[in-house]
């Protein structure tokens, strides 16, 4: 597909997330981080970017959203898609740098998620904007995704190949998509250009994903 953010130009910028995170937010010489600050939100705002400038349908991308979900619970997917024309949402996205966070694996965190997603399809959800605290409606489809997306397959160990695997196989309501692999986008020793020529970026992946948010 023809892309207006490209993929690499995804990856440029989330390396470019990972260099600046090494750096103390207010600059003095004597100033220095022992470790990187987090990029979970800038990494879900580069990922509502990049899925909003390549998606040509009309929508509304909500990070970080509180969302009510069945039996009065309350999750927080990464990513909202709220289509402007009917108020529908069709996909949730959950980004993830890399699973090493997760040593058990992807599967059972999948397989939960796909029942969460079953118990809402079809059912009317609100929430309110983070920012101007105005209310919003809308309405789960009821083909309603979970679209479960990691950056790299580094640091992830072997158990994320056999994840991917399961889950294509086991999960009707949840995909996951693995974007690169090669070096890790947050690689010490390289210059950002050197990282960026170095990562196997998995350009299908990307596809697979905007075919599945693209609605007709």
């Amino acid at each position: 597909m023809h892309y207006k953010m490209p993929p690499n130009e995804y990856f440029r910028k989330l390396i470019e997330l990972y260099f600046n995170s090494r750096e103390p937010k207010y600059y003095n010489p004597n100033i220095f981080r022992g470790r990187s600050t987090s990029i979970s939100s800038e990494l879900e705002d580069l990922t509502a970017l990049f899925i909003a400038l390549n998606n040509p349908n009309s929508c509304s991308y909500f990070t970080d959203q509180p969302l009510k979900f069945s039996n009065a619970k309350t999750k927080y997917p990464d990513i909202v898609i709220q289509h402007e024309k009917n108020e529908v949402i069709y996909d949730l996205v959950d980004m993830k740098a890399d699973t090493g966070w997760n040593r058990d694996g992807m599967l059972k965190f999948c397989e939960e998620w796909d029942q969460l997603i079953k118990s809402v399809q079809g059912k009317d959800t609100h929430f309110v904007n983070g920012k101007t605290k105005k209310k919003y409606t809308g309405k789960f489809s009821d083909n309603l995704k979970y679209h479960v997306v990691v950056a790299t397959e580094v640091n992830s160990g072997k158990k994320i190949l056999e994840d991917y695997k399961s889950v294509k196989e086991q999960c009707e309501n949840v995909e996951l998509y693995i974007l690169s692999k090669g070096i890790h986008p947050n690689h010490y020793g390289l210059s950002q250009d050197e990282i960026l020529k170095k990562i196997v970026i998995n350009n299908s992946e990307f596809d697979r994903l905007m075919n599945a948010i693209i609605k007709v």
